[in-house]
Parts: C-alpha cells; structure tokens; sequence
C-alpha cells in the first residue's frame, strides 16, 4: 500500500508542479523546441494546462485514501488514458511530434491501467 502511495504523490505532485508552469510560463517555454504559438492556441494551452494542474491535486487527493477512492482514481486514470488517444490522433491529423512527446505518449497508455490494476489488487 505505502509503495503504491507514493507512486500516487509524485505523479500527483509531477502532474501539478508541471500544470502550474504551463500555466505561468505558457508553451513556448517548455514545450521541445519552443515553438512560440500564436495567441488562441497559447490560451488553449494555458487552459488545458489547469486541466493538467487538477489531476495531480486529484492524485494527490487519492494518496492518503487509496482504498475510498475507486472513482476518482478510474476517472483520472481514464482521462490520461484517453489524453494520450487523443495524441495518436494528433499525430495521424498532422504528423509525428517530438519524441519527448511519444515518451509522453507511452507513459499516458502504461501508467494509467497499471494505477487502476494496482488499486484494485490492494483493495480485494
């Protein structure tokens, strides 16, 4: 449990300390390359970037209550799940992006199922 715990509070804090710098420091910071977008797409960003922001606090929220939070932790699981769908969709529509971003990628189709597998083993 207190391993599982853990993983939870880094991707939470992960998940929120890159959210809040996303918001603050826009795409053209920490994005690979620096692309400097133009003024409806940073908004966007700097949106979705809060969207970001409230899955950590979520994960987070879930540490201390693993075994209360079935829910929320499908429910976060399956919106970074379906996060990174939305990248292969992407990268059909316009084409391969950065490799940091496939990594992303495979990160967002791995953890999540793996969260939700782990969960429901340490709460059987």
């Amino acid at each position: 449990m207190k391993a599982f715990q853990v993983v939870l509070v880094v991707l939470g804090l992960f998940a929120a300390g890159t959210g809040l710098l996303e918001v603050v420091l826009g795409p053209s910071v920490l994005l690979p390359g620096s692309p400097r977008p133009e003024p409806t797409l940073d908004s966007n960003y700097r949106f979705f970037a809060v969207m970001w922001l409230a899955i950590g606090v979520a994960l987070l929220s879930v540490a201390p209550r693993v075994r209360e939070a079935t829910t929320l932790l499908r429910f976060v699981s399956a919106a970074v799940f379906v996060g990174g769908l939305a990248r292969i969709v992407s990268w059909w529509a316009v084409g391969q992006p950065h490799p940091l971003m496939l990594v992303l990628l495979g990160v967002e189709l791995i953890v999540p199922p793996v969260l939700v597998v782990w969960q429901r083993r340490l709460t059987a």
